[in-house]
């Protein structure tokens, strides 16, 4: 196998990517995204991009042109082109990644916190970029915490009655399957509300210490019933205090007063 890619591997990479980009009339600017654009977070993070095109027109010819330098300057362990989203994917044999999304330079928009503009052609693209910033936060979590409220306002209580029952027949597989899914509801609302992306916990480790300790409080470690119970306890709790004000099916209260019953 390859080496791992150091530091000095990821610079090659990204100034290939810059010199690759500029040599393609068609591309207006290149955008590097994610934590390269704020400062690597460390030796393991990827390189993403975003090339604004001279026109939508464009992106086929240009999605290939990027594809056949690339796999022709590098191994490619791995490559996935996703067209709706305008997005490529590789994964270096040397098991670096690089991400690069695509879209004509008038639509310039900043989909991400941290950009920064690396060549700009056009001269408006990172005003355009700093000009989305508002609107793109409010349609980047504002409509996603609106769905993610709804969703747990919908299903988050159905799921604790059915990991109460699941512990309470001894089906503890069952039960941690249900606490899963509705600590994952749970930590979509916390980064709904600190503005923080919740997938897979990408961007969880940001919270404050008080709220990332909430969510060990539901973990569990074992089938000890005891344990089961207490977590289920913890995140009963805290995800009624996530939908505070909202209209929920069941109460907090109904729903302890059920775990009673079935705990007695």
């Amino acid at each position: 196998m390859e080496k791992i890619f150091s530091v000095q591997d990821r610079q090659n990479a990204f100034e290939f990517i810059l010199s690759t980009a500029r040599e393609n009339d068609r591309i207006i600017a290149l955008v590097q995204v994610g934590s390269g654009a704020a400062g690597y977070r460390d030796d393991r993070s990827d390189l993403d991009f975003v090339i604004a095109l001279d026109s939508d027109e464009s992106m086929p010819e240009v999605m290939d042109y990027m594809h056949r330098e690339i796999a022709g300057k590098y191994g490619v362990l791995f490559f996935r082109q996703d067209e709706p989203r305008h997005l490529q994917c590789y994964v270096l044999s040397n098991l670096l990644e690089i991400d690069i999304g695509y879209g004509g330079y008038e639509n310039a928009a900043a989909r991400k916190p941290a950009f920064k503009v690396l060549y700009d052609k056009s001269g408006i693209v990172e005003a355009k970029m700093d000009a989305s910033r508002e609107w793109m936060d409010d349609r980047i979590y504002g409509d996603k915490q609106k769905k993610d409220i709804a969703c747990a306002c919908e299903t988050a209580w159905i799921r604790l009655m059915h990991a109460a029952v699941a512990i309470h027949r001894g089906n503890l597989f069952r039960a941690i399957g249900e606490l899963e899914y509705v600590r994952k509801l749970y930590i979509d609302l916390l980064g709904d509300r600190y503005r923080l992306e919740s997938g897979l916990n990408r961007e969880i480790d940001r919270l404050p210490e008080n709220e990332k300790e909430a969510i060990r409080s539901t973990f569990v470690a074992g089938e000890n019933p005891m344990d089961l119970w207490r977590s289920l306890l913890n995140l009963t709790k805290l995800v009624y205090q996530e939908l505070d004000g909202q209209s929920v099916p069941v109460t907090q209260k109904m729903l302890v007063e059920y775990y009673k019953d079935l705990k007695d």
